[in-house]
């Protein structure tokens, strides 16, 4: 998720999530080295030259990080993402997940009917993945987590030291499919030198910019009939926060796929109703997309997911739904969150008809800036 979503999500988040990673150098301890990689684009012109063009990097630079035995690595957290190590042989944790210790009670549409959620498990971000997990120094069979990024304070870097050679792999649980390397070798090996590591990071950097750019055009989405496309992304992270085709114009009763890129490693949602930019029906749904939970108690605030966001607004075993201006008596329909992770519950794909003609205004709830519309015609 790109840094705009400090404007939305990360808002959220920001007064109850835990630990966040800076960017700065730091000395290793006696004898040994700190190696910095960083997480997102890294300097200011290359964020503005990302946000440009709609889009952002899902990745770490460099990618694999050479280091000697005894040296450190200091994560520079430049949007929101984690750095997670999962033990070998264990399941990656989910980001979001039902609470089942919590349902769902009192959502109602604007017509004052009640959700078919309602009754459900809350929906929640992991706390294996909100909060920091695990101590300083690397144990390949313990969870290491930097837990999510927040706003207030002073940032600092997450940092593990490595006391054993080998290979060892992390990623983004925010993003599945952003991964990173750290491999560790004797303590009398050659490995490159910290200047070697920046000027490669900056050659990743460049090289997605380069592809997220042409991304940004709707290269390879001019196939797509009765279908829109939520971003036009690759697996290595290049992302593109557009919608494609931005105004998708069709007839009365057209069933539409609203789908994401099959290489994705982003989450998005079609909300359709009232938006105006400021205060809106849909528009107040994206602000409220966390909270921390009413009943939390000591420790660290559970994170609670708007179910009007998480949760698709028709119930997925009543089969393709048909939506009008005055459906749930505003014309708003959700398609719940859609990802493209085989670990996650949630569809990569959702069908909607359009019963009547109109224009059908849409965001994403997770990036709020990120909008189209559909047009309908007898």
């Amino acid at each position: 998720m790109q840094r705009n979503m400090r404007a939305s999500r990360t808002q959220g988040v920001a007064a109850v999530a835990t630990g966040i990673l800076a960017v700065m150098s730091f000395p290793g301890v006696a004898g040994a080295a700190t190696k910095k990689v960083e997480a997102g684009p890294f300097d200011a012109a290359a964020r503005k030259a990302y946000a440009a063009v709609g889009g952002d990097a899902n990745a770490f630079f460099r990618r694999t990080v050479t280091i000697r035995r005894g040296d450190s690595v200091a994560w520079d957290v430049n949007g929101f993402h984690t750095v997670t190590f999962v033990p070998r042989g264990d399941l990656v944790p989910g980001f979001e997940v039902a609470d089942d210790s919590a349902q769902v009670s009192g959502a109602l549409d604007a017509a004052g009917a009640p959700f078919w959620f309602n009754g459900r498990p809350r929906l929640i971000f992991n706390p294996l993945a909100a909060g920091r997990q695990g101590g300083t120094r690397f144990r390949a069979d313990t969870l290491h987590n930097s837990g999510l990024p927040a706003e207030q304070g002073t940032p600092e870097p997450y940092r593990l030291r490595f006391n054993r050679r080998g290979t060892f792999r992390y990623v983004c649980l925010v993003h599945p499919g952003m991964a990173g390397a750290v491999r560790v070798r004797d303590r009398r090996a050659s490995v490159p030198s910290a200047r070697a590591d920046r000027r490669q990071a900056k050659r990743e950097q460049r090289t997605l910019l380069r592809r997220v750019r042409r991304l940004s055009t709707g290269v390879g989405t001019s196939g797509l009939r009765n279908a829109i496309q939520a971003g036009n992304d690759l697996r290595d992270g290049s992302t593109v926060f557009k919608y494609f085709p931005a105004n998708l114009r069709i007839k009365t009763n057209t069933t539409v796929r609203l789908q994401m890129p099959r290489r994705t490693t982003e989450a998005h949602t079609f909300t359709f109703g009232p938006i105006n930019g400021r205060d809106a029906y849909v528009d107040r749904i994206a602000a409220t997309l966390v909270a921390p939970a009413p009943d939390g108690g000591d420790g660290p605030p559970t994170l609670v997911l708007n179910p009007l966001a998480g949760y698709p607004s028709e119930d997925p075993a009543s089969g393709v739904p048909t939506i009008t201006p005055t459906t749930h008596g505003n014309g708003f329909y959700n398609s719940g969150l859609l990802k493209r992770d085989p670990g996650s519950p949630s569809p990569s794909a959702v069908r909607v008809r359009f019963g009547a003609a109109g224009t059908y205004d849409y965001l994403c709830a997770l990036h709020p800036w990120m909008r189209g519309k559909v047009t309908v015609s007898d």
